[in-house]
C-alpha cells in the first residue's frame, strides 16, 4: 500500500474514532437498542435523535463553563442555590432532548490528590447535601438523575445520600449490580426501570445561575500572612494565609477578601 494511502486511512481511522468514539447504544435486557448516551454536548448537537429513543449525557462540568467544578460546588454555603442551579442545568439539557444525566463522586477528597477540583470535598455529608440538592434540582427541571458509584467511593456519604433521597439511580464502570453499566461500548440497563420524566421547568438562569456559584465560592484558608497569595482554582493546605476562587470573574473579590475588605463567602471544603 503506497505511504500516502495508508497515512490517508490513518487519518479517517483519526477523524471517525474523535467523531463517534463518544456516542455509545443504550441496551436493554433482552439486547434491545432503546436510546443513545454521549459523553459530549457536541455530538448530542450534531445528531439527530430519534424522538423514541431515550436519551442521556455523562455531565462534564466543563463543557457547561470551563471554570465549573466539583469543588467550587462543595464550597458553596448556600445550598439552595445549588438545587437552582442543578434545575437550571436541567432545563438546559433537556431542551437539548437529554432524559437523564450521569454525574457526581462519592469518593472523599483526600490530601495530596492529584486532582482535587473533581471532589466535591472531605466531609461526607458535605457529598451527600450537595449531591442531593443535585438530584432535587434535575428533578424538579425534568431530567432523570443517576449518580456514579465506583469501588471507592466513600461508605457514610453513600449512606447518607440514601438517607436523604430515600433511593437513587445508579451509574458505573465497575460495579455491576447498578442501574446502568457502561462497558465501554454500550450502555446496559440493568434493571430495566430508568424512566423518563415528562415535564421540563426552568427559569432559563443558568448563566447568571452559574455566576452566583463562583460569587459564593471565596475561601479563605491560613493565618500566617506573607504577602497576598491568591490561589486561582487551587487550594491550600497550609497555615499561610491564602484565598482560593474559581473565576476570573471574582478574582477583584478575591483580593479584597484576602485584604479584608469583604468577607469571604464560599467555606472551605478540603
Amino acid at each position: 500500500m503506497p505511504l500516502k494511502r495508508y497515512w490517508l486511512m490513518i487519518s479517517i481511522m483519526l477523524i471517525f474514532s474523535f467523531t463517534f468514539g463518544s456516542i455509545y447504544d443504550i441496551i436493554k435486557e433482552d439486547n434491545q437498542i432503546v436510546g443513545k448516551f454521549f459523553h459530549t454536548l457536541t455530538d448530542i448537537e450534531n445528531t439527530e435523535l430519534d424522538p423514541n429513543y431515550i436519551v442521556g449525557y455523562f455531565l462534564d462540568l466543563n463543557e457547561i463553563d470551563p471554570e465549573l467544578c466539583y469543588l467550587a460546588l462543595g464550597s458553596v454555603r448556600n445550598f439552595s442555590l445549588i438545587q437552582d442551579f442543578s434545575r437550571e442545568l436541567g432545563y438546559y439539557l433537556k431542551n437539548l432532548g437529554i432524559d437523564f444525566v450521569v454525574f457526581g463522586n462519592l469518593m472523599i477528597l483526600e490530601k495530596n490528590t492529584d486532582d482535587p477540583l473533581k471532589y466535591i470535598g472531605n466531609s461526607p455529608y458535605l457529598i451527600s447535601e450537595i449531591l442531593y440538592r443535585m438530584i432535587r434540582g434535575l428533578e424538579t427541571s425534568g431530567v432523570t438523575p443517576v449518580i456514579i458509584v465506583t469501588s471507592k467511593d466513600d461508605r457514610n456519604a453513600t449512606q447518607s445520600l440514601l438517607q436523604k433521597s430515600g433511593s437513587f439511580y445508579t451509574y458505573s464502570g465497575q460495579i455491576k449490580n447498578v442501574d446502568l453499566f457502561f462497558d465501554g461500548n454500550n450502555l446496559y440497563l440493568q434493571k430495566n426501570n430508568l424512566f423518563s420524566l415528562p415535564w421540563n421547568y426552568g427559569k432559563d438562569t443558568l448563566e447568571e445561575t452559574i455566576q452566583e456559584i463562583f460569587n459564593n465560592s471565596i475561601v479563605l484558608t491560613g493565618w500566617r500572612d506573607e504577602g497576598e497569595n491568591l490561589l486561582y482554582r487551587k487550594i491550600n493546605t497550609t497555615d499561610l494565609k491564602s484565598v482560593t476562587y474559581f473565576s476570573k470573574s471574582v478574582e477583584e473579590s478575591a483580593r479584597k477578601v484576602f485584604s479584608g475588605e469583604l468577607l469571604p463567602t464560599g467555606n472551605k471544603n478540603w
